[in-house]
């Protein structure tokens, strides 16, 4: 039957291709339209022949032909002679794994596949080639052949209901929405310091207790004063709707995979068993958003219950992988708990990182046991990692790298491109987020397997995953919103397939799916963020250059100054030069409004504005944003956005500003952002070194500081020195701070 796909192929080649495009998201690895001679599959009603249907499907199918606004499909047994055009399924063998072919043409539709899972993805692929033809009453597709298989076996969205909880018909639909997209693993975050959300019946205080906070804190985590939605906030799924749940995943080809979060943010299941920490003291599950102190102590009682926690959980989860997270673990406590003292000096370990080590491998032990394996984020690989725990990468790549390379399978999900809890565009009307900017262009430039990996190497990455973490995601309405379009960006680049360029994905997304997602048969809630103006910074000699970009003709810009620029309307695809203040002027600002988006941005013209950049100390990837960022003229925001700055995860940053000639200054403003809650600090001091070669420093102490030098350079090298280390009591203590810089004023 292999041959199938290449009889079918060559027989539609023969004939001239039309000008169709593909409307499949992902796009599958094959897709041929046949000619405008072959007129396209048309019916009344979608017929489906049972024989060769997986039985499974034949149940499921009904509910996933709904989100294509399908409402009824109608099944035809060997007996049944309607003339119908009919879709049949026939099993494929010899083909490549997980893979289908679909075969349209005007007397029926013909699905090829090998196993359940590629008949479930080729049917989403059939679905989304459908549409409805109103004044003809009949449903079509265009004839056309189709073979597509997934490059990666981990194609997964991640939820974490601790944060905020969701219920299990919210829960339902975020996995429909995942199966339209062929994304296959449901990681389940299930508990966290805010909140534990399983119920586990050997330890009902988890749930009567843990699973209940009774303050959450609003607005921006760093905002202050603070203030508190006293409301008492919660909830939890029972052992039957997690077997509801994971059932109505598995109709869906979709693992559920569960992390139960240890030894860090461990607050809500120690607010409910404080022996099993290291103070033993009571407190109640936090509303405040971070990372705490308190954390599982090592001491063999609390290893004994985790591990019956995860005795119930392992019931419930047939996933080959437990998630344990091991994330951000302060060893604060660790360091003067007699329990994990003792323990170190026993075990003979050096330090809490190989303590953690031997707590993780406990686990890994414990679950290998039962025929389950170990993932972790990417810390589980401090103080050395058990053979055959496999790490899920987020703090960039460099962790999953390292994994790969000592024989560990590895889940991508760097937050530069795989955190969806970021803001997606610049649009001052965007909700309130965590932080950072992850728009939808760099998810769909996403690529799972790092180039330092070797050929031998790149098999260990299983595949990726986007993370939608819910701090700032308080409903499922921006749950939603956040998710899509990104996922759909994100399952590209998981699939695999013959990636088109950013514009036609975009093209086909405006035209077949947004309409289908927001319409009334699924009703999300989706952004569309990527369809609204945007600004592109480009430098231009002595300033820089503005470009307005509109989806719709019908949108402009007015520009308002305060010197001379007021009442100016810039229209479609439009450029505005914004050259530096001359000898004689003062810094001026701009300010422009879009008028269909109440968008606005200030911008503030200095001598400095579009010099050029150089970063000897490189930015982070997560919160690298461009070398104008520095010198575009905005300042950056509060709570903070990541295009707005650029962040360096080190205490030592070296920046070198040229303003292209000699130029007369009389000062800088430097601006940094303090926020310690994320381990963001103000460097302390800068050293300033100019073409004359004589170095000044000056003290740090605010967010913008104003320093005079007064000097005719062409050249400023700017050396900033921030804290060794995080101060005991805050935040990450311990730990190297951050160093967020903007825009850097030139006077």
């Amino acid at each position: 039957m292999g041959n199938l796909f290449f009889g079918v192929l060559m027989f539609l080649t023969t004939y001239s291709i039309a000008q169709i495009t593909c409307p499949i998201l992902p796009k599958p690895v094959t897709f041929v339209p046949a000619s405008d001679q072959n007129p396209p599959f048309r019916s009344e009603k979608l017929v489906f022949n049972r024989l060769s249907l997986p039985a499974k499907l034949g149940h499921v199918m009904p509910e996933i032909a709904k989100l294509y606004g399908i409402n009824e499909v109608f099944w035809k047994d060997s007996t049944d002679n309607r003339p119908s055009p009919e879709i049949a399924f026939q099993p494929l063998t010899g083909a490549y794994p997980e893979s289908y072919a679909i075969s349209v043409s005007s007397t029926g539709i013909r699905i090829s596949f090998t196993s359940e899972a590629s008949c479930f993805h080729a049917l989403q692929s059939l679905f989304q080639l459908m549409t409805f033809n109103k004044p003809a009453n009949s449903y079509e597709a265009p004839s056309c052949f189709v073979k597509d298989f997934p490059t990666f076996s981990w194609r997964g969205l991640h939820l974490d209901v601790a944060r905020h909880f969701f219920t299990v018909e919210e829960v339902k639909k975020y996995l429909d929405l995942m199966s339209m997209y062929k994304f296959n693993v449901f990681h389940w975050h299930l508990t966290d310091d805010q909140g534990w959300r399983i119920e586990i019946k050997q330890y009902p205080k988890l749930t009567s207790i843990g699973a209940w906070r009774d303050s959450t804190v609003e607005n921006h985590y760093a905002t202050f004063p603070r203030t508190w939605n006293t409301q008492h906030y919660g909830g939890y799924y029972t052992q039957d709707q997690i077997k509801e749940i994971v059932a109505y995943a598995a109709q869906r080809c979709i693992t559920v995979v569960p992390e139960i979060e240890m030894p860090g943010h461990a607050r809500a299941a120690l607010a409910a068993y404080p022996q099993y920490s290291c103070t033993g003291k009571q407190q109640s599950v936090p509303g405040l958003w971070g990372v705490f102190d308190d954390v599982f102590c090592t001491k063999d009682s609390s290893l004994i219950f985790l591990q019956h926690i995860l005795d119930e959980v392992l019931t419930l989860f047939p996933s080959t992988y437990i998630h344990v997270g091991g994330d951000e673990v302060p060893k604060t406590r660790w360091k003067t708990c007699p329990n994990c003292q003792t323990k170190k000096r026993i075990l003979g370990l050096k330090d809490e990182a190989e303590l953690q080590s031997y707590f993780i491998g406990q686990m890994d032990q414990y679950l290998k046991k039962r025929g389950r394996n170990l993932m972790g984020w990417d810390e589980i690989l401090e103080g050395g990692l058990s053979p055959g725990a496999a790490v899920m990468s987020w703090r960039g790549t460099e962790g999953g790298i390292a994994a790969a390379k000592e024989g560990h399978f590895v889940v991508m999900s760097p937050g530069s491109h795989c955190y969806f809890d970021h803001y997606q565009s610049k649009s001052t009307s965007e909700p309130l987020a965590i932080g950072g900017y992850t728009p939808l262009e760099k998810v769909y430039d996403f690529h799972p397997i790092p180039k330092e990996l070797s050929a031998q190497e790149a098999p260990f990455i299983l595949g990726g995953q986007a993370n939608l973490w819910t701090e700032y995601i308080p409903t499922f309405d921006q749950l939603t919103y956040m998710t899509y379009p990104r996922a759909i960006a994100l399952s590209q680049a998981l699939w695999g397939g013959s990636k088109a360029p950013y514009e036609a994905f975009e093209e086909v997304l405006k035209m077949h799916h947004i309409p289908r997602l927001i319409g009334a048969d699924l009703n999300a809630y989706v952004s569309l963020s990527f369809m609204k103006p945007s600004i592109k910074f480009n430098r231009i000699p002595n300033g820089i250059s503005l470009g307005f970009e509109f989806k719709d003709s019908s949108e402009s810009v007015v520009v308002s100054s305060n010197d001379g620029y007021n009442g100016i309307w810039l229209d479609r695809r439009k450029t505005l030069d914004v050259r530096r203040p001359s000898k004689t002027s003062q810094d001026h600002q701009l300010t422009f409004f879009s008028p269909c988006c109440a968008d606005s941005l200030t911008l503030n013209a200095h001598q400095g504005l579009g010099a050029m950049i150089t970063y000897i100390t490189p930015p982070n990837e997560r919160y690298n944003s461009g070398d104008l960022t520095l010198v575009d003229g905005q300042f950056g925001a509060r709570p903070w956005r990541g295009n707005q700055w650029v962040g360096f995860d080190t205490n030592s940053v070296t920046i070198r500003i040229d303003l292209g000639k000699k130029t007369k200054i009389r000062g800088l403003e430097l601006g940094f952002l303090q926020e310690p809650s994320s381990w963001i600090h103000l460097p302390e001091e800068v050293a300033i070194l100019t073409d004359r070669n004589q170095q000044n420093t000056f003290k740090i102490s605010a967010e913008r500081t104003s320093i005079k030098y007064r000097q005719k350079t062409q050249y400023i090298l700017l050396t900033f020195k921030g804290l060794e280390a995080i101060p005991a009591g805050m935040p990450g203590e311990g730990n190297t701070p951050w160093i967020f810089a903007d825009e850097f004023v030139v006077k």
